[in-house]
């Protein structure tokens, strides 16, 4: 039996998050949206093949080098206005 993801399982807590996750238009809507599309790029581009890494890690609870690539971008002017931008279409 398989241990339940703990990253996942909070989300389901967040009211926001879990509505967004039970309704999979709205989910593809936002992965596929500019803004998404944009922060990814940036964090690719802060983060190189270190990014999912860092990811996984802090999915395990070890945030630290994600925070930092995070960090990184949104010290940015680029990054910063991304990161708004994403965060105004999520709070459609």
């Amino acid at each position: 039996m398989t241990q339940p993801d703990s990253t996942f399982d909070s989300l389901k807590k967040d009211p926001k998050a879990a509505q967004l996750l039970g309704d999979p238009a709205a989910l593809q809507s936002l992965l596929s949206s500019p803004e998404t599309q944009k922060l990814v790029s940036l964090l690719n581009q802060a983060g190189g093949s270190g990014l999912k890494t860092a990811a996984q890690a802090a999915a395990k609870g070890k945030p630290d080098a994600l925070m930092g690539i995070l960090n990184q971008v949104m010290g940015s002017p680029e990054g910063a206005k991304a990161a708004e931008a994403f965060q105004k279409k999520t709070q459609k």
